[in-house]
């Protein structure tokens, strides 16, 4: 008579749990189930099927019994393991060993990764006066509590090495370039280059002017002798040395001076005027 397979409700609980959580990966994983239990024919069946019905209740994909090779059973370091999972092409091996008859059992389950063969959790149990009947339902409560804390303890150790692998990682901050916080005078401002400039030739003219004109007469008598003359050298050189450090000055505002990266302009103060910066 058919009659409907039960799922435990440990099972559903547990997997309820987690559903959402980064072990939910599991659902790409796939086991091979590497069964040494001695035990009767008809406990070691019921212990297979207790196992496939809890890996199916998990959504996980389990490997066909009748490809695991006799001599598997004799693996017993993580090399074996691995190998046999690689040829297998499974993610997971699950060892079921122990001991069971009418009057006991003893148990002993064991989650290997497939890539390293090493331990990734066991679990068990040793009940020396249990019915034959609850070994099966043993089983499959073991097998599906215990692969649920293996995923569990992968997720919270792959996001651990995530985290402390982005704690190491170099940090690229951009550094906020530091504000010139100058008097008023000194702060660059390269847009008034063309003024310094301006005025500098317009005082370099006059001071031209005024050292051409130095000592030649204003007005002469009817002898033709001078009346007044000129005296205007002072002021001129003085024109042209003023003009020509304001020409030198704007010309190098507009030369070095421009939003670009030059660093070269005119600090001009209460008392002084001069050039600053890098030429």
């Amino acid at each position: 008579m058919w009659k409907p397979r039960t799922t435990s409700l440990l099972t559903v609980a547990l997997a309820g749990t987690i559903l959402f959580s980064p072990a939910a990966a599991w659902a790409q994983a796939k086991v091979v189930v590497l069964d040494t239990l001695q035990a009767s024919l008809t406990l070691k069946l019921g212990v297979r099927q207790a196992v496939a019905t809890a890996l199916d209740d998990l959504s996980v994909g389990m490997v066909p019994i009748e490809d695991v090779l006799p001599e598997d059973a004799t693996c017993a370091d993580a090399p074996c393991y691995a190998a046999m999972a690689s040829r297998l092409g499974a993610t997971h091996v699950l060892v079921v060993q122990g001991v069971a008859n009418p009057a006991g059992y003893r148990l002993s389950l064991d989650v290997r990764d497939g890539e390293t063969g090493r331990s990734l959790g066991s679990d068990g149990k040793d009940c020396e006066l249990c019915a034959e009947d609850q070994l099966a339902p043993t089983v499959q409560e073991k097998v599906t509590s215990l692969w649920i804390r293996v995923m569990q303890e992968q997720a919270a150790a792959a996001q651990e090495r995530e985290a402390r692998r982005t704690a190491l990682s170099p940090v690229h901050a951009r550094v906020a370039e530091p504000v010139e916080d100058n008097p008023w005078w000194q702060q660059r401002t390269p847009g008034i280059g063309l003024g310094f400039a301006g005025l500098g030739l317009v005082a370099v003219g006059f001071g031209v002017y005024y050292v051409v004109v130095d000592g030649k007469a204003v007005e002469r008598n009817t002898l033709d002798q001078a009346v007044i003359v000129r005296d205007t050298s002072k002021w001129g050189w003085s024109l042209t040395g003023v003009g020509a450090v304001s020409l030198l000055a704007g010309a190098a505002m507009i030369i070095w001076g421009r939003e670009d990266g030059s660093e070269v302009a005119v600090a001009v103060g209460p008392r002084s005027i001069g050039l600053q910066g890098r030429f």
